[in-house]
């Protein structure tokens, strides 16, 4: 299904908070255990020519780019794991830690918020909040001017 997704994540790395905020079209499919959503990444985040896809359920996301950068990242409830990361510099093998996961998607969209940390080497690197927002496009309107380009501009989303 043909989605609009909407996503802000929010970086903290010692005293310092970062926040990105973006909105895309996309696609939205049930799987046997959840969702893949599948988007192309913005300016915005860095990683234009990437494309993100999301394999979700309840307690664990495999999120895959592929594109201009490549990783693999699986977010396990409750669990480590171990990914490696592409850079411009070369590769570099990182922890990640989620904490919580909050799936409320739906075959009409819906919501997910998760939580996670990064390590490399083991030493913090940073903290996330990531929430997205997913909606339908495909009962939309054309001429629905609320949900239009004009309109997302207007509220700072691309």
């Amino acid at each position: 299904m043909k989605v609009w997704i909407s996503v802000k994540g929010i970086q903290y790395y010692d005293d310092d908070i970062q926040s990105v905020e973006f909105s895309t079209d996309g696609t939205l499919e049930r799987t046997e255990g959840g969702y893949r959503l599948t988007y192309a990444e913005s300016g915005a985040t860095g990683m234009e020519g990437v494309t993100t896809s999301m394999l979700i359920n309840p307690n664990s996301i495999t999120l895959e780019r592929a594109g201009a950068m490549n990783s693999f990242m699986i977010l396990e409830k409750g669990r480590r794991t171990v990914f490696n990361y592409d850079t411009d510099f070369g590769g570099l093998v990182m922890g990640v830690y989620t904490k919580e996961i909050n799936d409320r998607l739906s075959e009409n969209g819906g919501e997910l918020y998760f939580h996670y940390t990064l390590d490399i080497n083991s030493d913090m690197a940073s903290s996330h909040d990531i929430f997205i927002s997913v909606k339908s496009t495909e009962n939309r309107s054309s001429g629905d001017s609320k949900n239009g380009p004009k309109a997302r501009r207007q509220a700072g989303l691309h």
